[in-house]
């Protein structure tokens, strides 16, 4: 053969083998899933508050019961920079998750950490704007948010994806090429 007398080729370094991708379970795929149907129902509301922004923030000022024209045109206002500041945070959410979901299938420990808190948080946050003076359609959307988030965390704490991103598993702490301390 041609290979006779040269000398066998020399293993990769450590952090080369660190740095390459784990094998995804199976029972990742629903937590992708969820993730990508999170950003989809949030743009979706996101669109749909653009489109009907005047009869939101007029739904929003008549379940106030404020009739001063001065206290109402302050109220407007802050509604409008309320909203325009969700399209803003739903643009950059979106950025986020597509950073969020490639880690996740490079099996990033620190990206399951962020699921689990978008998880909890979009929750809690989800239900906390219940207490808003919103339409029907924008509260129904938002519940059908909570409950995929819920099913988020389900999926994303089974006991086959916690162990995929378990702690000092190999590649599992590696940030930006650089092993985390």
């Amino acid at each position: 053969p041609m290979t006779e007398g040269y000398p066998p080729a020399p293993a990769p370094p450590a952090a080369q083998i660190e740095a390459t991708d784990p094998p995804q379970p199976s029972a990742l795929r629903p937590v992708v899933v969820l993730l990508l149907i999170n950003l989809g129902l949030s743009a979706l509301l996101t669109v749909l508050v653009i489109l009907a922004r005047h009869s939101v923030i007029s739904y929003q000022l008549d379940h106030r019961h404020v009739t001063d024209p001065d206290q109402r045109r302050v109220l407007r206002e802050s509604y409008t920079v309320s909203l325009w500041g969700r399209v803003i945070g739903n643009v950059v959410a979106s950025i986020v998750y597509a950073f969020l979901v490639q880690a996740l299938l490079r099996g990033r420990r620190w990206a399951y950490r962020r699921v689990l808190w978008l998880g909890g948080l979009g929750i809690f946050g989800l239900l906390a704007v219940q207490a808003t003076p919103y339409p029907l359609w924008m509260r129904a959307e938002q519940l059908s948010q909570a409950l995929v988030l819920a099913a988020l965390l389900y999926f994303t704490l089974r006991p086959e994806v916690r162990s995929h991103f378990a702690k000092g598993l190999p590649g599992r702490d590696v940030r930006r090429g650089r092993r985390s301390r």
